[in-house]
């Protein structure tokens, strides 16, 4: 019987309007039936201005959105984004800043509620916000069932009615009420427009929903695009009315200011039809923040970021009732601690974040490699848009005021310290920020039939062969440096001279020892004399003129406590922009064993496909030996054993063989693990912005082991020997002027 495959697909049920109400319906909601009045107190007319803005961003950040839904159309929308896009650790702030973005919106839609039954019923706004609050809760977590249909028809009606608002207005507001259209200054136009930025989050609530939508790579950018465009022009057209048909003292006096122009426009019943249009707004803002508050932790809790208990669906009625439960308290506590406006700001300064970083992202991903990021749709004028979107978002920053920026810091705090203490290790994806800086996410491997340069720099004849012989079995073009080392006081030519009539004798050793190494047929070898005042910058110099893959050094000034710092070794450690091999102790006459000390990092990976080479070549048994914890959770025991299995499988010309011991001290295994004839190589260990060049580990093995041991090293640009190495080269140029 054959064998019968199983495909799983996931239904794509919204068309291009269904896609185009929902992100129209998010953002017409408590924003432009409750903001307005408070606009115009803090700008007058010109807050017609800052709806203006707010929507030029909106609509470079929607284009950018609608580039990464397409390339990445999955749920949880900009948290996915962002953490593809600059790694798991901004995923953890902006997965908590998004959320609370949405908490802030809908704790900002019940009191637009509240206000505009207040304007029906003299209830207490607080009271009805609450009440509101906790029937939509209830809603939520029995789940039911909210007709897609039904969302179309309140879009068109809120369309119809502010369409009809816009138009009648335009033909009664008297133009002297716009004089003078901007009486406190230019400032309190970005001010007002960070006030009323929260008017436009609706855009990234669209993105959450992009693996749902028909044909996303039409569909998706049109509606994206139409939805800001729409909005854009409803928000200037209702400012322009308000602003038009209210004086200044009475936008100040009132909440609902469109309740207060519907009236002059057509008495009772143009108050019932805008009270109605508020209300359904209002509540499907606040129904639409609960509703979506399972998006960005159910991605979260994918990605591993949050536990599982955020994410459980309710066994009766198949809701995300943790989630619910907690964005809708925390929805109702914020009602009892920050008035409209606070809520409006806070809200904003948290959709400003996102903006910055999924503009950010974009620019990250047009430039690095990630393959799962295939855009159907571009950004036209790419990276200009996205500048913009950058720019003028973090110009409204200053103008939030005090506490919304320490909220948002607070945010970047708590999200950085959870990743560090709860995400790190476990969380998805597995790079950060500067690996994708460094086009880094998908290392790349070194295979046999690679071909490697190496670059050894001579100064001692005793350990000269050594560095040779590793270099030779390790690379395939060999680079000889001997660096001659010319006082300030002596110019380099005058140098030339002297060294050809008086050649010395260490100098010839290090040539003939070069030319008499006995290479594996085939490889290329090149010996090189450099003058210089510097024996670091020769050494760096060169390897950047011959491009090498690696420059192998020998070390020898391992103390008792720390290297010296001042060490040829150390300095080049400090500023090459190569891949390095340091070589501490020296070679047996024969290599008995090659053992690597391997935990699956970096440097650690880098070494270990040295060490098959090496193997390879010499034809030594290759062990590899990884010690855990005892006390390290079975499930992460078991993802390194699969790790195991895969970095020994596919090599049957090689005889490898894996230990994994549980213990508390790594070193100590390792170095018991050793034998007389053994050579260890182990992959650094240090901290990217740590300032030790080489890390405690193989600091500690090569202290306390009597045979060879090689650190490897690979050079990251975004590090702190890559900082320094830049530095330098621009203070060369600068002593150079």
């Amino acid at each position: 019987m054959g064998i019968i495959k199983t495909e799983e697909s996931l239904g794509r049920s919204l068309g291009f309007f269904q896609t185009f109400a929902i992100g129209t319906g998010t953002m017409i909601g408590a924003g432009i039936f409750i903001l307005p009045g408070i606009a115009i107190s803090t700008a007058g007319p010109a807050a017609i201005l800052a709806f203006l803005i707010g929507g030029i961003i909106s609509m470079a950040t929607a284009l950018s959105m609608a580039e990464l839904a397409t390339g990445m159309p999955k749920a949880g929308g900009s948290y996915y984004f962002i953490s593809r896009a600059m790694g798991a650790a901004f995923g953890a702030v902006i997965g908590l800043g998004a959320w609370l973005a949405l908490v802030f919106k809908g704790s900002f839609a019940l009191i637009g509620l509240g206000d505009y039954i207040f304007v029906l019923i003299p209830i207490p706004i607080i009271v009805t916000a609450i009440g509101a609050g906790l029937i939509l809760l209830f809603i939520n977590y029995r789940g039911a069932q909210s007709s897609g249909s039904l969302q179309n028809y309140i879009v068109i009606f809120l369309m119809i009615i502010l369409a009809a608002f816009i138009i009648k207005g335009m033909f009664l507001f008297e133009a002297d009420k716009f004089t003078p259209f901007m009486p406190f200054g230019y400032s309190s136009v970005f001010a007002t427009t960070g006030l009323i930025f929260i008017s436009y989050l609706g855009i990234t609530q669209l993105a959450a929903i992009s693996e749902e939508v028909k044909d996303p790579s039409k569909n998706l950018p049109r509606a994206l695009i139409a939805s800001v465009g729409v909005v854009t022009l409803i928000y200037v057209g209702v400012m322009i009315v308000v602003s038009g048909n209210l004086t200044m003292e009475q936008s100040l006096n009132t909440y609902t200011p469109l309740v207060d122009v519907s009236v002059m426009m057509a008495g009772d019943i143009g108050k019932i039809m805008i009270i109605i249009a508020g209300l359904l707004a209002t509540l499907s803002t606040a129904n639409a923040a609960i509703l979506s508050s399972s998006r960005f932790p159910f991605a979260m809790g994918r990605d591993a970021l949050v536990p599982k208990w955020f994410v459980s669906i309710h066994k009766k009625y198949d809701t995300p009732n943790n989630a619910i439960i907690t964005t809708g308290f925390i929805m109702i506590i914020l009602l009892l601690i920050f008035n409209v406006e606070q809520l409006a700001k806070l809200g904003s300064t948290f959709n400003i974040l996102i903006f910055v970083l999924i503009n950010s992202s974009v620019i990250i991903l047009r430039k690095r490699e990630l393959e799962e990021y295939k855009p159907t749709f571009r950004t036209p004028f790419f990276p200009y848009t996205q500048i913009i979107g950058i720019v003028f978002s973090l110009a409204l920053l200053p103008s939030m005021g005090m506490l919304p920026l320490v909220f948002a810091v607070a945010v970047i705090i708590t999200g950085t310290l959870w990743y560090k203490f709860y995400g790190k290790g476990k969380a998805f994806p597995k790079y950060d920020i500067f690996d994708v800086l460094e086009n880094n996410i998908h290392p790349v491997s070194i295979k046999d039939s690679s071909t490697i340069k190496i670059l050894v720099p001579l100064a001692n004849p005793k350990h000269e062969s050594d560095l040779l012989y590793l270099a030779d079995h390790l690379g395939n073009d060999i680079v000889g440096l001997n660096v001659i080392k010319v006082p300030r006081q002596t110019s380099l030519t005058a140098a030339i001279e002297a060294f050809h009539e008086e050649r010395l004798v260490v100098d010839d050793l290090l040539k003939d020892k070069f030319e008499q190494f006995p290479t594996i047929v085939g490889h290329k070898r090149k010996y090189i004399i450099a003058f210089d005042h510097s024996i670091i910058n020769s050494i760096n110099e060169q390897a950047e003129e011959e491009n090498v893959d690696f420059v192998i050094i020998g070390w020898h000034e391992i103390s008792r406590f720390h290297p010296s710092l001042g060490t040829v070794a150390n300095r080049v450690l400090s500023t090459s922009n190569k891949n390095i091999v340091v070589l501490n102790g020296y070679l047996p006459e024969k290599i008995k064993r090659i053992v690597v000390a391997y935990n699956g990092k970096d440097n650690s990976g880098y070494g270990l496909q040295l060490a098959k080479r090496l193997s390879k070549n010499t034809g030594t048994p290759l062990h590899i030996i990884r010690v855990i914890k005892p006390t390290l959770e079975e499930n992460k025991k078991n993802s390194i054993v699969n790790d195991m299995e895969e970095v020994t499988s596919g090599n049957t010309s090689l005889k490898i063989e894996s230990h994994l011991i549980e213990h508390v001290s790594p070193e100590s295994v390792i170095l018991k693990f050793l034998d007389k004839g053994d050579i260890l190589i182990v992959g650094d260990s240090s901290k990217r912005f740590k300032f030790s060049f080489i890390g405690n580990l193989p600091y500690v093995l090569a202290r306390r082991y009597s045979g060879p041991v090689l650190i490897i090293k690979k050079h990251k640009p975004f590090s702190s020997e890559g900082v320094n190495n830049v530095f330098l080269k621009h203070l060369k140029k600068f002593k150079r002027k």
